[in-house]
Formats: C-alpha cells, sequence, structure tokens
C-alpha cells in the first residue's frame, strides 16, 4: 500500500494552464501586429535565448541531457533563421529540430530531466507521523554523521547535477539549498539560501536543517517541525551513504518511484 502523499496538490490551472493561455493570446497577437516575417524573427531570438539558458544549465550542472534541449531550441532558431534564405538547410534543421522534440519528450516524461524540489520535500516528510508543534523559524541540529568533507563535496556536486540541491562551499560546511526555484542561483540572481530550506554538512561532522516556511505550508498538515527537520536530516544522510557506497543512481530511483509527487 502506498503511503499517502504528504504534500498539497499544484494549482495545475494556476501554474500551468493559465501561462499557456496568457502565452498562446501573446503569440497569435504578436503575429497580427508584426506580420510573419518578423514573428518568425521573433521566434528564432526567444529559441536563441532558450539556447543561451540551456547553455548555462549545461554549463553549472555538467549534465548531458541538457544537451537534449539544447539541439531542440538550437535547430527551431536556425530553422527560423534560414526559413526565407535556404530551403534544404532549412528543411534540414527543421527535421533535426523535430528529431529533438521527441528526445525532449522523452527525457521528460521518463524523468531524466527533472528538478526535484517536491520529491525532496515528500520523502523528507513520509516517516512523520505527528502533527504538533507548528513551524519554527530556527535552524534544528540533526544530529551527526561519518563523512570527509570530500565526500560531501562530491555528494553536493552529483545532487547539482541532478537539479536536487543547490550547494554553497563555506569553509566550515556545505550547505545543500532545496530551492524551490533552481534558477535564480544558477543565475547568480539570488547568491544566499536565506529564505530556503537546506540541509548543512559540518566539518566537524554535525548536521543542521533549517526548514523555510514557504515549504512547510506546502503540506497538507501541520507536521511536527522537530520530526520534519529530523527527517530531513535523516533523508540527506542516506543520500550520502548512497553516495559512499558507489550506489547513488538509487537516489534517482527514490525520487522516480514517487509517481503522484509532481
Amino acid at each position: 500500500m502506498e503511503d499517502a502523499i504528504k504534500l498539497k496538490p499544484v494549482g495545475w490551472i494556476q501554474q500551468i494552464g493559465l501561462p499557456i493561455i496568457v502565452l498562446s493570446l501573446i503569440f497569435f497577437g504578436v503575429l497580427l501586429i508584426v506580420g510573419e516575417l518578423s514573428f518568425q524573427l521573433i521566434l528564432a531570438g526567444v529559441m536563441s535565448i532558450m539556447v543561451l539558458f540551456h547553455l548555462i544549465l549545461l554549463g553549472r550542472t555538467h549534465n548531458r541531457i541538457y544537451l537534449v534541449p539544447l539541439s531542440f531550441y538550437f535547430f527551431t532558431a536556425v530553422t527560423f533563421f534560414t526559413i526565407s534564405l535556404n530551403f534544404y538547410l532549412t528543411v534540414t534543421c527543421a527535421t533535426v529540430a523535430g528529431v529533438s522534440f521527441i528526445g525532449l519528450m522523452y527525457v521528460l516524461v521518463t524523468r531524466k530531466m527533472k528538478w526535484r524540489y517536491r520529491e525532496v520535500l515528500e520523502l523528507a516528510a513520509r516517516s512523520v507521523q505527528e502533527t504538533k508543534d507548528g513551524f519554527t523559524a530556527r535552524p534544528y541540529p540533526a544530529g551527526e554523521a561519518h563523512y570527509t568533507r570530500a565526500e560531501v563535496v562530491g555528494l553536493a556536486q552529483f545532487l547539482l547535477k541532478q537539479a536536487i540541491a543547490y550547494p554553497f562551499f563555506e569553509s566550515n560546511r556545505v550547505v545543500l539549498v532545496v530551492p524551490s526555484n533552481m534558477i535564480w542561483y544558477f543565475f547568480g540572481i539570488k547568491r544566499n539560501y536565506q529564505g530556503d530550506t537546506y540541509v548543512a554538512f559540518a566539518n566537524n561532522e554535525q548536521v543542521t536543517v533549517q526548514v523555510a516556511a514557504k515549504d512547510y505550508q506546502k503540506y497538507t498538515e501541520a507536521l511536527s517541525f522537530d520530526q520534519l527537520c529530523f527527517s530531513f536530516g535523516n533523508l540527506f544522510k542516506e543520500f550520502l551513504g548512497l553516495y559512499q557506497n558507489g550506489e547513488s543512481q538509487k537516489i534517482i530511483e527514490r525520487m522516480n518511484a514517487l509517481r503522484f509527487v509532481m
């Protein structure tokens, strides 16, 4: 029997449906205003921006899975740029873009390319049963673990590659941040982890957890804050143990097992 989902459901209409409607209206409005040729150049420019965006993701995460969307956006941009210049080049690029789009759909459906924010919140809450003692805005000492700094750095690099956590390497500890939107960190817009959930591994083998208020409010119940923080710490200790044993892929398997957490 599958455990009850602890997170509140995503508001699909507000988060996905409404943006699609707004973007569709903008799409057709711009087409009517500027004409077909100018619209093609605008689309090419948008696709070029997406190429740059995924180049940055590739550079920051070192995850080659981002070559799939990068290929799609690049060849789509070239298609629009050359549509009135070279028929054969346009057809070739459009064909490659189509194949890349199929690849993009595959990596999305199979969760090979996914930001894991909600899965982390869900996994951390699965073992929490009590619903007393609500949120407290303080770091929680989650005990100790046995590791070297090099091992924690290696884990941090793996979690960054898989878009599970964003690391901060401080002189006395490594902080693994679980942000709702990692884009701000990737692009250097946000340079500190204040206001976000994190798990910190200190050089003296002490583990500290901070659960952000905005993340705590995403749960269906007012979970025991101490238990939730303790569970967060244990979850990342388990991640560390899997990494130490050369079983990092099992971290992804645990995430993928949460079929109903989007």
